[in-house]
């Protein structure tokens, strides 16, 4: 009688580790589940950053590829542009020149002998052809547009400076006045600043083209906009 008891209660305690032991196994079930959901959620949102991270790299590729296209609009834009310009000139400014030769000169140094003396210098730049037209030049051996070359002359010949980076201010840095002097400049649309200067009471301007450094008369096409002082 005492074996069989014994050997109820072994029964007894071996079905009760059996069960303990399905238990643990049941109630680690959803452990797990949790530990694979939270894994996988891992492994997407890491997936979805890589993902975000590639796309913001493209995004930027992107950006970049439309910034330099529109940088190369605008160049192909602004060459258009001056080809256009220059086309104008050629076409509406050729009966438009001034002549000038040393009898200028003469008339005019004993009044104005730096402003004669840029001049001669410019005449000597037309006939040899030395300075060409080089939109954004500062320099003889570049080439000038129109503020860069009347920029350059005005700090070689006269008292007045410009700094280079002022360049396309010239109407805000040079003092205005309504009757310009010899060696003045006259402004006007699309950008021309050029040298005011009279022969027998005929106004004529010099200054850097499109087509290159020229003489042309005093309303040559663009509207006169206004004059700025030099002093000399």
């Amino acid at each position: 009688m005492e074996n069989r008891d014994e050997n109820m209660l072994g029964k007894f305690q071996a079905e009760e580790k059996k069960s303990k032991k399905r238990m643990f196994l049941f109630s680690s079930i959803p452990l797990v589940i949790t530990i694979i959901l939270i894994s996988a959620s891992y492994l997407a949102v890491n997936n979805a950053n890589k993902q975000v991270k590639e796309l913001r790299v493209q995004k930027q590729n992107l950006e970049s590829t439309i910034n330099e296209l529109n940088q190369n609009i605008n160049l192909k834009t602004d060459s258009l542009a001056e080809m256009k310009k220059v086309m104008e000139l050629a076409v509406n400014y050729k009966d438009k020149r001034h002549s000038f030769n040393f009898s200028i000169d003469k008339e005019l140094y004993s009044r104005y002998p730096s402003q004669t003396e840029m001049l001669s210098a410019m005449r000597n730049m037309i006939e040899n052809k030395t300075t060409q037209w080089h939109l954004g030049g500062t320099t003889p051996e570049v080439g000038f547009d129109s503020p860069s070359f009347a920029t350059y002359m005005i700090n070689k010949y006269s008292d007045s400076q410009v700094a280079e980076n002022d360049r396309y201010n010239l109407r805000t840095i040079l003092p205005s006045t309504n009757e310009p002097e010899v060696g003045d400049i006259v402004f006007y649309e699309h950008g021309y600043a050029m040298f005011y200067f009279e022969y027998k009471n005929k106004p004529f301007v010099v200054g850097m083209t499109p087509i290159g450094l020229a003489s042309l008369t005093l309303d040559f096409g663009p509207r006169r906009i206004g004059y700025g002082d030099v002093k000399y």
